[in-house]
């Protein structure tokens, strides 16, 4: 083969290391495969450690002794609002056990002394309504003045006198709708407000004041002006002449009508009237700026048109505010609790338009009656 001794020698030394080597690793690999094959088998045989469940710890986990003893140690307003979270509860704090934990003649006060919608606790029962052993749910049958209100009871109407839960009868404010339950908060000079109330009773009555010899100020200006330089234009003339004693004849109604009598119709129909006698003169002079837009108006002209669009605005407002009084609109709503957002908005700018046109109308006697 052409092989050296040197390299035969080194050939065969390769060969049995080589062979030595193999056999040298095989051994392991099955001592290996049966520690595994020993330890999966105690895996399979090992018996499961126990580990307890985490109960969670609320009230309802409790026993019934322990929740007895917890209901115990509340007022009767919380035991009834648990009784309203779930049945469990209700099962368990029935009136019969509310009675054993309280006492009759506890529970009774108790019952009798809170409003049956809000859960509320008034131990002189000045804020609770009366309510009467035929009413549903006696004796937890009274409702509180705020939740009468949210509920629109009848008997709470402004002008009115209503019975408490503690036997006093007492007025419905006017201004507010609210009771006057003591009467060291009621106005010194009337007894069916609140003191604040009568406060700003009597700013409105003096913005009234003052407003309306505004009022009489511009239609006696307004028609001054338009017989002073439309004198001879009929289509000026004859309608402020009109208005002009139409607005006197509506200041008499308004001074000398009385509190009990409504005239809000005929009110409402003068005012309309003469709102639509001041539409020919305004559309005399703005058919004549119109005319000639190259000329200057001249100042006398453009006075007597500012006059005559004040007298129509003002008599636009007079219209609507009668209009809201004739349909009965309830001035105490913008002082009720959980109004929507949009009445929220709405109520200021009736009441606006009320006070603007008669603001005594909150003082009026009830019933009415209609000439």
């Amino acid at each position: 083969m052409g092989l050296s001794s040197g390299g035969f020698s080194d050939t065969v030394r390769n060969s049995i290391s080589s062979l030595a080597g193999s056999h040298h690793d095989r051994r392991p690999r099955k001592i290996e495969e049966k520690d595994k094959s020993a330890e999966t088998t105690e895996k399979e045989f090992r018996t499961p450690k126990f580990e307890p469940t985490k109960k969670l710890l609320h009230l309802l986990s409790l026993p019934p002794e322990v929740q007895l003893l917890i209901l115990s140690q509340l007022r009767f307003a919380d035991i009834e609002r648990l009784r309203r979270t779930c049945k469990q509860l209700r099962y368990l704090a029935t009136p019969h056990q509310i009675r054993i934990l309280m006492g009759p003649m506890q529970l009774q006060n108790e019952l009798l002394g809170h409003c049956k919608s809000c859960l509320a606790y008034d131990e002189y029962r000045q804020t609770l309504l009366l309510s009467s052993v035929t009413d549903p749910g006696y004796p937890l049958a009274s409702r509180c003045v705020r939740c009468a209100l949210i509920a629109g009871d009848p008997r709470i109407r402004f002008g009115k006198k209503v019975r408490l839960a503690n036997f006093e009868t007492v007025f419905v404010c006017r201004w507010c709708g609210w009771t006057i339950a003591e009467p060291s908060i009621s106005a010194y000079t009337n007894e069916q407000f609140h003191r604040e109330c009568y406060r700003g009773y009597s700013n409105a009555l003096f913005f009234y004041f003052l407003l309306g010899w505004v009022q009489l100020s511009i239609g006696i200006t307004g028609a001054a002006l338009a017989w002073r330089y439309f004198r001879h234009v009929t289509m000026v003339f004859a309608p402020t002449v009109a208005s002009f004693l139409l607005l006197w004849f509506c200041f008499g109604v308004l001074m000398f009508r009385s509190n009990k009598e409504r005239t809000y119709h005929w009110t409402l129909f003068l005012e309309l009237t003469i709102l639509g006698l001041w539409v020919p003169p305004v559309y005399y002079l703005a058919v004549n700026i119109a005319s000639s837009p190259s000329e200057p108006v001249p100042k006398s002209t453009a006075a007597t048109m500012a006059m005559f669009a004040l007298n129509m605005l003002f008599r636009l407002v007079n219209a609507v505010g009668n209009m809201f009084m004739l349909f009965k609109y309830d001035m105490t709503k913008r002082h009720r609790p959980s109004v929507r957002w949009w009445r929220r908005m709405i109520h200021p700018v009736v009441a606006f338009f009320v006070f603007w046109t008669y603001p005594q109308a909150l003082d009026q006697k009830y019933p009415p009656d209609y000439i």
